[in-house]
């Protein structure tokens, strides 16, 4: 008879040894032993999630692409002691961005150097930079330091780990195929639950729930995988009238929204395809520079800006979408009016510390000393602890005009080079993944004109892919052309 200890042998003759298992079974009595006298179930998931992180270190494509399917199920979660997660996400997040680092160290002699010394990866090098002297100097250290770390957690895994996981076109296509069978399950989860309510407008937000935190974060999840969809569907594939039909089916989710910013992007996703096959982009991003700063200059001139200051009585919210919409353009809805009267605050405090900024992630501990009353609404005592609306502006306050200057200046390198590589790519296949993550780079950034969820685990993984895969066509075209010439 066997004894616990001896090895067993498997069929091909190799003795493999029991002992792993027993001590895998033992801890796990330790752990579950030492939950109950603690009254800490967590301590019991110890065992599981070492053996996790083990198969994690071998098999880490396939942990990469499980991310990316559980994405869109990511609950939002408050822990003791005031801190929050995503689950199960962001602990994946951490997880990536480990395996990331022992991935570069083990690989430092054969890395592809090309794609870290790419300017838009060394623009990206600067703006973590300032992000962290910036917490040095905060008004709240411990917040902005939180906010830096964060910021790390999307930068490696999915700017970073994507160059040395990925050889070609077909992986990422496998991702967005992942991903997209987790964004239609949870597409279903929601129209179904909102069909129950007629698909009202009132009830947008509570149909989403719980695995989107409202029906924006939810909107900007299928806004920026439409891109991604139509590319699939443009591959050379069976089946394509299935693509078809879900892309139909995207367009209604993303309409049911009822999300303003998220419908009328569909409209310039189209124009912006336009712009980059014309080759547009660089006269596109200089008018809207100059536009920006002459209505910004025209409403700080003299204060203009007081002119358009809403009556608060009329400054309410609408349950009719379409009354939303006109409200709006009349600076009568309460969301339009909010966003203002906080972004007058955060140019207030712009000026006051115009370098360094008031510190990462410290706008709303902030903004109330800098208000204007003439835009104050209903809803300004701001209970959920919400942000500036504008993550441009919110660099700006919270990392000073170099922080903002850094953003601004990867962004628009970012696009330019995702415009340079459809000229330059041959591969149809490549040109089209590269047009999906170029107008996706840009949508999300136009959405940030009027939101601040780039470190919101539904929208952060999106952008810095899509750099990613630019940089990483780009780098890639470049040897070719070397070869070539």
């Amino acid at each position: 008879m066997l004894s616990a200890l001896d090895p067993i042998v498997d069929p091909s003759g190799e003795k493999i040894s029991q002992r792993p298992f027993w001590l895998f079974i033992t801890a796990c009595i330790i752990c579950v032993g030492a939950a109950l006298l603690m009254d800490a179930p967590v301590i019991a998931l110890l065992p599981a999630g070492v053996l996790f992180g083990l198969y994690a270190l071998v098999n880490v494509k396939q942990l990469y692409y499980l991310f990316f399917f559980l994405l869109p199920f990511s609950i939002e979660v408050e822990l003791p002691g005031g801190f929050g997660t995503d689950l199960p996400s962001e602990p994946i997040m951490i997880l990536l961005t480990g395996l990331c680092i022992v991935l570069l160290i083990k690989n430092l002699s054969t890395l592809p150097k090309v794609y870290f010394v790419h300017p838009i990866s060394i623009l990206l090098y600067a703006h973590v930079a300032w992000i962290f002297v910036t917490a040095i100097f905060s008004m709240h250290p411990f917040i902005s330091f939180k906010f830096f770390m964060a910021k790390i957690w999307y930068v490696v895994p999915f700017f970073f780990m994507p160059f040395l996981l990925f050889k070609d076109e077909k992986e990422y296509k496998k991702l967005f195929m992942y991903l997209g069978l987790g964004v239609f399950i949870a597409i279903t989860f929601v129209l179904v639950k909102h069909a129950g309510k007629g698909f009202s407008f009132d009830s947008a937000n509570k149909v989403v729930r719980p695995i989107f935190r409202n029906h924006v974060n939810y909107a900007i999840l299928l806004l920026s995988f439409l891109p991604y969809l139509i590319y699939l569907t443009l591959r050379k594939h069976s089946y394509r009238w299935v693509k078809y039909f879900a892309i139909v089916i995207m367009l209604v989710a993303i309409y049911l929204t009822y999300t303003r910013a998220a419908q009328l992007s569909v409209v310039l996703a189209i124009m912006i395809w336009l712009m980059l096959r014309l080759q547009l982009s660089k006269y596109a991003i200089g008018i809207g520079l100059i536009l920006a700063i002459l209505f910004v200059g025209f409403l700080c001139t003299d204060n203009r800006y007081l002119d358009f200051a809403p009556d608060f009585e009329k400054a309410v919210q609408h349950r009719k979408f379409d009354n939303l919409v006109e409200a709006t353009t009349k600076m009568q809805d309460i969301s339009t009016v909010e966003r203002f009267y906080r972004w007058i605050a955060g140019f207030y405090m712009v000026g006051n510390k115009p370098i360094l900024g008031y510190g990462p992630s410290t706008f709303y501990t902030e903004y109330k000393k800098h208000t204007v009353t003439s835009y104050k609404t209903y809803v300004s005592d701001n209970p959920e602890k919400s942000g500036i609306h504008n993550y441009y502006l919110m660099t700006a306050v919270e990392q000073g005009m170099p922080g903002f200057l850094i953003l601004m200046s990867l962004i628009i390198l970012t696009i330019l080079y995702g415009e340079r590589c459809l000229v330059t790519l041959q591969d149809r296949q490549s040109k089209w993944l590269i047009i999906a993550a170029t107008i996706t780079f840009i949508l999300i950034n136009i959405v940030l004109l009027i939101n601040d969820l780039l470190e919101a685990d539904k929208v952060g993984p999106f952008f810095f892919l899509s750099m990613s895969i630019i940089v990483f066509f780009s780098c890639q075209n470049q040897v070719k052309l070397k070869k070539n010439a």
